[in-house]
């Protein structure tokens, strides 16, 4: 089968390569008809829920947190509607505000600065000692009595670098300490479990969903001890006749505003088009592209490729020329890749590590035509990259 046709951006962009897919991946026909069927046939609030169609579209909120909650071994009164994983990862810093106190957060080097930086500027006045581990040993190692939480990804969206989050899980309980889980790259590719962590966040961009919806899914007991920190219609009990007032005993007392309905439709259509597919054939298919494109780099002179045969991301440069310049030169033939640091800018302090590389990141749908197109264009580059500048 060619996966490519269940794709309009394939047939809209004839002959793009695309290989950015850790950033961002492109949207299946039914994810987009879904959106379509919402703007066309349900586009009134649930506000309006005494009505068909109000009820109809609550039935899908419904319907989509379910199917969530379903896909990382949850339960629909845990998960909670972001606008992305960067969304997800400050709302529950501000969460845990009044809770991690007097101690110490554990990072990786690896980790997105999304997952670094809301933790920073918003536990950093509550005497809080910031510590980074390079590996999952050394992770296990920093966990003590002191931890009072670790922000981790499952998967890395640089080098694959492999966190044991049920291990670590594991030893955070023993001390009383809160796991994170980044699984901004993993749920594309592998399973995602909230049996492995007390919170998990992703965006729905990177199962073929839309861009502005994501998930925050939170442990029973740490939800019950964690208060909202936005405010405004749909949330509200009641107000009493001074400052005092009560808030919905629901998950929706953290999602205040108007929803965004068509981006719910589509993440219902999304994790529909990922469970049909399946973990096992999207790996299969992915590690076959992965290692075909991982031999193939192998035969450019000058490579020098800082990943392993097998891995989904394949991070490399070519002597003497900036990464920049050759992302820029196979952008300009139609073949999408990425230049740079990709926001993980503590890997840095790693010595081993350049400060900058071209990655590919690959998806099912790419094939061993993608990457023939763009070995090729790799080795002409000598001659053409001159005239390129």
């Amino acid at each position: 089968m060619n996966y490519k046709d269940l794709f309009p951006m394939f047939k809209n962009n004839p002959g793009i390569v695309y290989f950015d897919n850790s950033a961002l991946t492109f949207k299946p026909q039914t994810v987009i008809n879904s959106g379509i069927d919402f703007y066309e046939k349900y586009s009134i609030s649930t506000r309006t829920a005494d009505s068909v169609l109000g009820i109809q579209t609550e039935e899908v909120i419904h319907e989509t947190r379910k199917k969530i909650a379903d896909l990382i071994d949850a339960s629909a009164n845990q998960t909670i509607f972001t606008s992305g994983t960067t969304d997800g990862l400050n709302l529950i810093s501000l969460m845990l505000k009044d809770i991690i106190k007097d101690g110490e957060i554990i990072f990786s080097y690896f980790n997105h600065s999304s997952a670094i930086v809301p933790f920073i500027e918003n536990l950093k006045n509550n005497n809080i000692t910031f510590k980074y581990a390079k590996d999952n040993e050394e992770v296990l190692d920093l966990i003590n009595e002191k931890t009072r939480l670790i922000v981790l990804p499952q998967l890395t969206n640089n080098f694959n670098v492999f966190f044991d989050l049920k291990k670590i899980h594991q030893k955070s309980k023993k001390y009383g300490a809160y796991l994170i889980n980044d699984a901004a790259q993993a749920i594309a590719h592998e399973k995602v479990s909230l049996n492995d962590c007390d919170v998990i966040v992703f965006s729905s961009n990177k199962i073929y969903g839309p861009t502005g919806m994501g998930a925050l899914v939170i442990e029973k007991d740490l939800l019950e001890k964690i208060v909202p920190q936005k405010w405004g219609g749909g949330q509200v009990q009641s107000i009493g006749s001074g400052c005092e007032w009560s808030a919905k005993n629901d998950i929706k007392k953290f999602e205040p505003g108007t929803p965004n309905f068509a981006g719910i439709f589509q993440f219902n259509a999304a994790i529909d088009f990922i469970n049909s597919l399946g973990y096992e054939l999207i790996n299969k298919l992915e590690t076959a592209v992965a290692n075909y494109c991982y031999d193939e780099l192998k035969t450019i002179d000058g490579i020098e490729i800082d990943s392993k045969r097998g891995d989904k991301i394949i991070l490399f440069n070519i002597k003497n020329i900036p990464s920049q310049d050759i992302a820029s030169y196979l952008g300009h033939n139609n073949i999408y890749v990425r230049s740079g640091v990709f926001c993980a800018h503590k890997f840095h302090e790693l010595k081993q590590y350049s400060n900058s590389y071209v990655r590919i990141s690959i998806s099912f749908y790419n094939d061993y035509n993608d990457v023939d197109k763009f070995i090729k264009l790799l080795k002409e580059m000598g001659a053409n990259f001159l005239e390129f500048l």
